[in-house]
């Protein structure tokens, strides 16, 4: 049964909407004032309410500034009032209030809204439920658990944390845990990728701009900072954002206030910012790429991430999680994987990180056959090369030199014994991947003397 919160003075009312409430099955507790209201959803033994109907104008605090002072805390809202103020609105709907109900209200009215609302929760609880399950950190190594201690303390805090590592190690899966695991957990965790956006367009995805700032400014839009606002903003690859860029953020984290483009006041915004860099920031700080002060501000907690080549002992677990997940995906039954398989993959050094073994998994979720096999991986993987096999030759130096036509026969025989083991000798399965007839590969393997125990 969901619990709804009214925060309400009006005797009559209260007794009105608790009723049709209780009727359609709704669990109601109410309060007269802002104060009574604050108190239960500050008290960690009471059950948190499902949603919440809040009067603006009440004895002492309003219901605005009931909504305000709790912050990430409360539960989703519903505002109402007969006369409410435009400022009041507009205030209301930054905080993130669902919906306004205007006084007098028909019974319609409000079951309405508030089953949109209830409807509106419960998608968010599942949407975050399930972005946590897919990004877990999974691994069993010591490296992996002593950075999941730092997180467990750091999180509940606002300290700045910087994380570094090696592309693909999972830099982002730390910080969505370090926001999981906040106080901020329910408002926004916003990205931005420093070294993916053009540096002249990132200035005005931070800060956002005023109507008629630039030529094709004919709305105003909010930056990042303030869709970030009660939440957390992660700056993924910040050793990329250039030295003006730079002085501007170290402004935002030493005042906490922001100001679009094209305009005169400033905005406050509270915003707690993770950064992310796999390059050397003090290195970028000695020949003037990285201010110093604003590298002083962002790692206060420094957080470094492990290539996956020094903890193989995760290999494993994250292949099969990412076998089992793909394999869902793309609506596959379960693969079950050779012990072979595994060790291959654990001894492999994995350039690309976690990434490029998400990659393989993906891959094999759509071209594997079950049992998995060492003959269906990447040859580079399977001969630890870390050579990628496909379109690109690499021959080396001391190679004695033939003709081209044998040269092609030669490499056309490889690929097709390639595309062979990828899919267990599924000859059907491997024309498709080749994307020929299944008669003329057969075709091939007969001109090309090709077999199994090849």
């Amino acid at each position: 049964m969901e619990l709804i919160l009214l925060v309400e003075d009006d005797e009559k009312i209260v007794a009105n909407v608790a009723l049709r409430l209780r009727e359609e099955g709704y669990g109601v507790v109410a309060f007269r004032s802002a104060e009574e209201a604050l108190a239960h959803l500050r008290n960690p033994h009471e059950i948190e309410p499902d949603m919440a109907l809040v009067d603006v104008r009440l004895p002492g605090m309003s219901g605005i500034d009931l909504i305000r002072m709790v912050g990430e805390a409360m539960p989703p809202s519903i505002v109402i009032s007969g006369e409410a103020s435009m400022a009041e609105t507009v205030e209301a709907l930054r905080l993130g209030v669902r919906d306004f109900i205007d006084k007098p209200f028909s019974r319609e009215r409000l079951l309405k809204s508030v089953r949109n609302c209830l409807d509106d929760a419960s998608l968010r609880r599942q949407l975050l439920d399930l972005r946590s399950r897919e990004q877990q950190m999974i691994g069993r190594s010591q490296a992996l658990e002593t950075i999941r201690g730092v997180i467990a303390k750091v999180a509940p805090t606002d300290a700045r944390v910087l994380i570094r590592g090696e592309s693909g190690t999972g830099k982002e899966l730390v910080a969505s845990a370090i926001h999981r695991l906040s106080r901020r957990a329910r408002q926004p965790f916003i990205r931005l990728n420093c070294a993916a956006i053009p540096q002249n367009l990132i200035e005005d995805e931070l800060f956002g701009h005023a109507r008629g700032a630039f030529t094709d400014a004919k709305t105003a839009k909010r930056g990042l900072f303030e869709e970030a606002h009660g939440g957390t903003l992660f700056l993924d690859e910040i050793g990329d954002m250039d030295l003006a860029l730079q002085t501007r953020l170290l402004r935002v984290l030493e005042d906490g206030k922001v100001r679009r483009v094209g305009e005169a006041a400033d905005r406050p915004v509270n915003v707690r910012v993770l950064a992310a860099t796999h390059q050397s920031l003090e290195e970028f700080t000695k020949d003037g790429r990285f201010r110093e002060d604003l590298f002083f501000r962002i790692s206060t907690v420094p957080i470094v991430v492990p290539p996956l080549r020094e903890r193989p002992e995760d290999v494993p677990l994250l292949f099969t999680a990412f076998l089992q997940h793909f394999s869902g995906r793309n609506q596959r039954g379960a693969l079950s994987v050779e012990p072979a398989v595994l060790n291959v993959l654990s001894a492999f050094q994995w350039p690309g990180n976690v990434r490029e073994l998400r990659n393989v998994a993906e891959w094999l979720s759509v071209f594997g056959t079950d049992p998995i096999t060492v003959e269906q991986l990447p040859t580079s993987i399977a001969s630890g090369t870390g050579l990628t096999e496909a379109g690109l030759v690499r021959i080396p130096e001391t190679a004695q030199l033939m003709p081209l036509r044998e040269f092609r026969t030669q490499c056309e025989k490889e690929y097709i014994e390639t595309a062979l083991r990828r899919t267990n000798w599924n000859v059907s399965r491997a024309a498709e991947l080749l994307g020929i007839q299944r008669t003329y590969l057969h075709e091939k393997l007969s001109m090309l003397g090709i077999s199994r125990r090849s």
